[in-house]
């Protein structure tokens, strides 16, 4: 009986801490040491892309022919994956090796199949981003692109019939035109799910998340709720600045507003300096600082003076310094549109280096840009450490809200000051941080409800909630959650979602939702950690938290990037933040002055909050 015991005993200890598998130890090496060459292979073609522009045949063609070896390669090592997961052998970091195994995605399908869903998502990819518009009332100058040309024209406009028309003539001719492609589309994704291994086509659309659907809706409609109350106030005072400029005829009270106007004065925080556009900027007289000719008159004129100097920012935080040759090495985009001109790290597997290319632009934006793309190189280096099945992130976008948190704190007037970008100290009083704040929120806090919607909806088609193509279910829910409706009454004899999907009809929003918060909950913790925010303190807001020189976050920041993707991102964020969840209260404290602030004035001025439906 106690030798039963014992065995018994022995069985449980082996399964609670299973030892590595040699068969398996030698299949997951081959398989690390094929993809860093193919992975390669495929980095070098997209750098190619990147440096030359999108009409680079050659490197077009090697990124084809690097997919077209990936997915063979991955289709002749299924059966031994598939046979290794069946049978759970090796220890934690084998089976999160094996979890963590490449989908065959698309390639799953049969072949003509296959060949259907390619063509749909480029054919609507294309028409979104080439589709080309007819002038207002100049029916042969069809020439105008969304971006720049529509986009630039309804910023300028002050004809409501103009921005109406471009609004309806963009659905038109990328929502309607593309309404059957859509459809078919998201039935051939189910059947990607089921080809796939996965019985609900929606647990497949998070499956990068490694959440279920119902994991991931549930998560994003608690951050929603959270958000809301912000958001109620931002969008009753946003509607009563467009009833001043418009009229109570076209913004009602106590009703959404109306979408084709909102997108003109939201779109307008991304593009106008000046504080003189927004009739109700808390403080006109602080007005908003000009960073781009600071940067001029501070001598940060060049890239390279930028990307020395954001090197030194992180060498203060306790990372490694870069090596001269990495900028001796870097190589300029191929684009100077400051809508596509971004600096970038390049990681590569088998090579001891990482390449880094950059845009020549030197204003405000690729400032701000190059914190993020320098937390890339750092990123790429540490996670270097884990096999190639490991070294990628989390969950996507995890590594943008890092970079993000950091711009956020090398954004803050304390930074801007201390590097001789701001010189007056009123720029840290409140009337000026409640400028900085109202912009930054335009450009955040409005984006989430966006992405929600877009996800939210095509959740609902693959769940079978809903048909496809059913416009007013989109309406309901832009309406719901976005506190918008369109300039005429839709119907289902249109279709309107194509033409707010960002580029790819495939594209999942929840990781950029989930990263957007995950950047203000970590520099709230960063800044918490270093003491340079104190609750309810007015000596350190978290929006003037500065984290420059704070070398204890090094050691933080490198263990978590070291881990690459061996820990589900609950994990991850449990070693990082000591809590697994993702949270809503470091964007709202540090909106929270905004907040106050919104909500006295829309008090003040008899602004009503929330909407009736339509």
């Amino acid at each position: 009986m106690l030798q039963g015991l014992l065995i018994l005993l022995c069985l449980a200890f082996t399964q609670a801490y299973p030892s590595p598998d040699p068969s398996l130890a030698a299949f997951l090496s081959d398989v690390n040491q094929q993809l860093s060459v193919i992975y390669d292979q495929e980095q070098l073609a997209f750098l190619q892309n990147e440096l030359h522009g999108p009409n680079d045949l050659v490197a077009l063609l090697q990124a084809e022919l690097a997919h077209e070896k990936l997915l063979k390669y991955l289709g002749s090592i299924s059966k031994r994956v598939a046979k290794f997961k069946r049978l759970r052998l090796g220890d934690a970091l084998q089976r999160r090796q094996l979890q963590r195994m490449p989908q065959l995605g698309y390639e799953a399908l049969s072949g003509a199949e296959v060949v259907q869903i390619y063509e749909l998502a480029a054919n609507m990819s294309d028409s979104y981003q080439n589709v080309q518009l007819c002038a207002y009332k100049q029916p042969l100058n069809c020439t105008l692109r969304l971006i720049p040309d529509v986009q630039r024209v309804v910023q300028q406009s002050r004809n409501l019939e103009e921005i109406e028309y471009y609004w309806l003539e963009w659905r038109r001719r990328t929502g309607l035109a593309t309404r059957q492609q859509f459809v078919h589309f998201m039935e051939l994704y189910k059947k990607t799910a089921k080809a796939n291994g996965f019985s609900q086509a929606q647990d497949y659309w998070f499956h990068q998340l490694e959440l279920s659907g119902q994991q991931a809706m549930g998560l994003l409609n608690e951050l929603m709720s959270k958000l809301e109350p912000l958001f109620l106030q931002f969008h009753a005072h946003v509607r009563g600045s467009l009833r001043k400029m418009h009229g109570e005829q076209l913004v009602p009270h106590g009703r959404a507003y109306p979408q084709h106007l909102a997108e003109v004065f939201l779109g307008n925080s991304y593009r106008s300096a000046s504080a003189d556009w927004f009739v109700d900027i808390p403080s006109p007289e602080a007005g908003l600082p000009n960073i781009t000719e600071a940067l001029q008159r501070r001598g940060l004129s060049t890239t390279q003076r930028v990307f020395w100097n954001v090197a030194e920012y992180y060498r203060g935080l306790g990372l490694t310094q870069l090596e001269s040759s990495l900028w001796t090495n870097a190589q300029p985009v191929a684009s100077h549109n400051e809508d596509s001109c971004w600096h970038k790290a390049w990681r590569f597997y088998t090579l001891p280096t990482n390449n880094f290319s950059y845009c020549p632009l030197s204003d405000e934006e690729r400032f701000f840009n190059m914190f993020e793309a320098q937390l890339e190189l750092h990123y790429f280096r540490a996670a270097a450490a884990q096999p190639t099945l490991l070294r990628e992130e989390p969950f996507p976008n995890f590594m943008n809200a890092l970079g993000k948190s950091f711009a956020l704190a090398a954004a803050s007037p304390r930074y801007l000051r201390k590097l001789g970008l701001l010189r007056d100290a009123e720029w840290s009083g409140l009337p000026a941080r409640l400028n900085r704040l109202y912009l930054q929120g335009l450009r955040v806090v409005f984006l989430l409800p966006v992405f929600y919607v877009l996800d939210r909806y095509r959740v609902e088609v693959l769940s079978g909630h809903i048909m496809a193509d059913d416009n007013e279910a989109y309406w309901r829910h832009t309406e719901r959650y976005t506190g918008a409706v369109p300039p005429r009454r839709r119907s289902n004899e249109h279709f309107d979602v194509p033409a707010k999907l960002l580029l790819e009809v495939d594209d999942q929003y929840t990781s950029q939702f989930f990263s957007t918060v995950l950047q203000f909950q970590l520099y709230k913790y960063f800044c918490t950690r270093t003491g340079q925010y104190a609750e309810d303190s007015a000596n350190k807001p978290l929006d003037l938290c500065d984290l420059s020189d704070q070398r204890e976050i090094g050691t933080i920041l490198k263990h978590t990037m070291s881990l690459g993707s061996s820990l589900h991102y609950k994990e991850v964020l449990q070693q990082l933040l000591g809590t697994a969840e993702l949270s809503m209260d470091g964007l709202l404290t540090y909106f929270k002055p905004l907040q106050d602030w919104l909500t006295q004035q829309n008090r003040d001025n008899g602004l009503e909050v929330g909407w009736l439906p339509n």
